[in-house]
């Protein structure tokens, strides 16, 4: 019973803790954004300029947004060499929200 419990009380934490650092790397991609991206996706992802995609009707999964970003595609530049994985990863959880704000 004991193991069960703390089974339980452990799975939660890590739950929580993946919740937190999402939201956290949501704000920090938020913030990276404006800086890189907005002037061709826009404040709300649909701005479409020099042919860059409407981010709000992407179907790619979080690992091909990050690979997206990195190597870049099409006119869009690669920023892996301009900014870190881990923000390259906070712009890729944000972009879900910017489907959400449809």
């Amino acid at each position: 019973m004991n193991q069960l419990l703390i089974a339980f009380i452990v799975g939660t934490l890590l739950a929580c803790g993946n919740v937190n650092s999402q939201s956290a790397d949501s704000e920090i991609g938020k913030e990276i954004y404006k800086t890189y991206c907005v002037a061709c996706h826009g404040a709300n992802g649909k701005l479409k300029l020099n042919d860059s995609a409407d981010l709000t009707l992407s179907e790619m999964t979080l690992e091909e947004r990050i690979e997206n970003i990195t190597v870049g595609a099409s006119m869009m530049p690669a920023f892996g060499e301009v900014i870190s994985e881990e923000q390259i990863k906070a712009v890729a959880v944000y972009l879900d929200k910017l489907k959400e704000a449809k």
